[in-house]
């Protein structure tokens, strides 16, 4: 009898560890198998809403398609430099993607296809690059969001003779240059309007702010501002209602942080043009996910672009735009 019961006490204990050496290999191979991708943006400065919410998208795909994804960025849009290391820190990790935000058009090229050669799979999400290497681009249609804000100005001005001027973000953003070659395109086919050369914000909100300023200094009859992404249109938004700009000058945004959407109930700007990080960043892991899984993916995915005024931001579908539920 007491051989029998150590006999079974000698099972019991070996059975047991055998759950816990297949719990452990099944665990360890689990985690072998699971799709590692390496996300890129251009800031993880947390004041920027649209990064934070493109984040939420990455996260909430990231466990619905059970990837293990690490989100990384410079401190500055404008941190060129410190972007190209953060590929190349993902590159040496070999995971089975990187979906990238470029900084610059031209100089994030070469790091680029460093990513393909090294047998990884890229994937741009919305600021592309000078080379046609990517799997797949998810991001807004630049162009014709351009070409929105250019179509909102030119008839918020109406037909009457008028100046104009753009401020950008960054010099070499594919994202940034593609809206000011739509809005060009919009106003240089009216012969009432004069463009001026564009001014540059050279990545900061402060220096939106300044440049709002010299915009009023050098061309105090100015017409219309067009502000081409969500910093300039804070900083330099900021500008503009100090000094009371509102009756005299149409000021055009984009994107919708809240001292935007506060400056258009205030009827500060005229429309501000939103895009839809969510989308993108949801979209960029999903689309990753199915090439990964050897499915064909889409070349382009635009995620779309909308004109927001006073008359329609209150709309559902435009609140929804306007209040997403980032960070919860």
């Amino acid at each position: 009898m007491r051989w029998t019961f150590r006999r079974f006490i000698w099972i019991l204990v070996a059975a047991l560890m055998l759950v816990a050496i297949m719990s452990f290999w099944f665990t360890r191979n689990a985690k072998d198998d699971m799709i590692e991708i390496r996300v890129i943006i251009k800031s993880t400065d947390d004041s920027i809403e649209f990064w934070q919410v493109m984040k939420d998208g990455i996260n909430i795909a990231a466990k619905e398609f059970g990837a293990n994804v690490i989100v990384r960025g410079a401190k500055t849009e404008s941190d060129i430099d410190e972007q190209i290391a953060l590929v190349e820190e993902a590159i040496a990790e070999q995971p089975d993607a990187i979906i990238l935000a470029a900084n610059d058009y031209d100089r994030l090229v070469s790091v680029s296809e460093k990513v393909i050669k090294s047998g990884i799979k890229l994937f741009i999400v919305d600021s592309g690059i000078k080379a046609d290497i990517a799997e797949s681009t998810i991001a807004t249609d630049n162009y014709k969001a351009g070409v929105k804000a250019g179509m909102e100005m030119r008839k918020q001005l109406g037909n009457r003779p008028a100046q104009v001027a753009i401020i950008k973000y960054v010099l070499a953003s594919a994202s940034v240059s593609d809206r000011e070659d739509g809005v060009r395109e919009v106003l240089g086919q009216d012969s009432n309007i004069e463009i001026f050369d564009t001014y540059y914000a050279r990545g900061l909100e402060e220096n939106a702010y300044e440049q709002m300023k010299l915009i009023m200094s050098e061309h105090p009859d100015v017409d219309g501002i067009i502000c081409l992404n969500e910093m300039v249109s804070v900083g330099g938004g900021r500008a503009f209602r100090e000094l009371n700009l509102k009756d005299k000058v149409v000021m055009i945004g984009f994107d919708s942080p809240i001292p935007v959407i506060n400056l258009l109930e205030e009827d500060v700007i005229r429309a501000t043009i939103v895009q839809k990080p969510f989308q993108m960043g949801y979209l960029s892991i999903k689309t990753a996910v199915d090439a990964i899984h050897g499915k064909k993916v889409p070349k382009t995915i635009d995620t779309g672009s909308v004109v927001i005024t006073k008359q329609n931001m209150y709309e559902e579908k435009n609140q929804k735009l306007l209040f997403p539920f980032y960070g919860k």
